[in-house]
């Protein structure tokens, strides 16, 4: 049976920016869960990074500041290394910048969708057609020297093709040029987080989007200390970034209000 009710009119949802310093310590506003049954608390990082911590947080009042790990949670961190980025970092977005140091030979591994691949750098043009390479190894390059710029632009062009072709992550990867060295790997149809890892110094890795959340049900949260409050701290960061913060509260026992922005008729 189709169910008729208008989704804003199912779920509770709040939406906010979080600004983030370098400092960090930021703290989203504090929602009661008292009339609600569960709820998901999400964040979408957003800046040019290495990695930020969040936390769940919960509290007895809406002014009282609130104490970690609710629902016995712990904080998870965001992003990755330079030259190793983890598929349990929730990194969607990265950025590769390469310099006169690329060598051949050199190797960087990205992984997507569960499928690892291994890309190789090359001076011969002769690895850059298909037929050189297999389902797990392809190779980019070019025959100009990386010393050149010509040579970088060549080289993140190849990157882009073996990453885009059929035997690499096809439409799976959004890949863009940012400059004359910096290319921008983004997550298109694939769900999953992308994952980054090299042996090397050069290409180096900046996380430009992570995304990060935490399901908590009402009766998870400490009753004996009157914990009924939750709310995301972003703990740690490593620079100044910006946090998209959801929050969504649904239930069978209550009448949510109605949608707090602007809705379409």
């Amino acid at each position: 049976m189709k169910n008729n009710k208008m989704i804003s009119e199912a779920i509770d949802l709040k939406t906010d920016v979080l600004a983030i310093t370098s400092a960090a310590g930021t703290t989203s506003q504090q929602y009661d869960m008292q009339m609600y049954d569960e709820a998901l608390l999400a964040a979408a990082i957003r800046g040019n990074f290495t990695t930020v911590t969040i936390d769940l947080m919960q509290s007895s009042a809406a002014t009282v500041a609130g104490t970690s790990a609710a629902g016995s949670k712990a904080g998870m961190t965001l992003g990755g290394a330079s030259t190793l980025i983890s598929t349990s970092g929730g990194v969607r977005e990265l950025t590769l910048t390469f310099t006169t140091a690329t060598t051949a030979d050199d190797t960087l591994q990205i992984t997507a969708g569960g499928v690892a691949k291994t890309f190789k750098n090359t001076n011969s043009s002769a690895y850059l057609e298909s037929s050189a390479w297999t389902s797990t190894l392809l190779y980019y390059g070019s025959s100009v020297g990386s010393s050149a710029n010509t040579g970088l632009v060549k080289r993140v062009d190849s990157l882009k093709t073996a990453i885009n072709s059929t035997i690499g992550f096809g439409t799976g990867i959004h890949f863009s040029t940012v400059s004359t060295a910096v290319c921008r790997i983004a997550a298109a149809s694939i769900d999953d987080a992308i994952g980054y890892n090299t042996t090397v110094a050069v290409p180096t890795a900046a996380v430009q989007l992570a995304v990060g959340g935490f399901d908590i049900k009402a009766d998870e949260l400490a009753s004996t200390a009157n914990k009924r409050y939750v709310a995301m701290k972003i703990s740690t960061a490593a620079t100044a970034c910006n946090a998209a913060f959801s929050c969504i509260r649904t239930g069978g026992h209550f009448m949510p209000r109605s949608f707090s922005g602007k809705l379409s008729t």
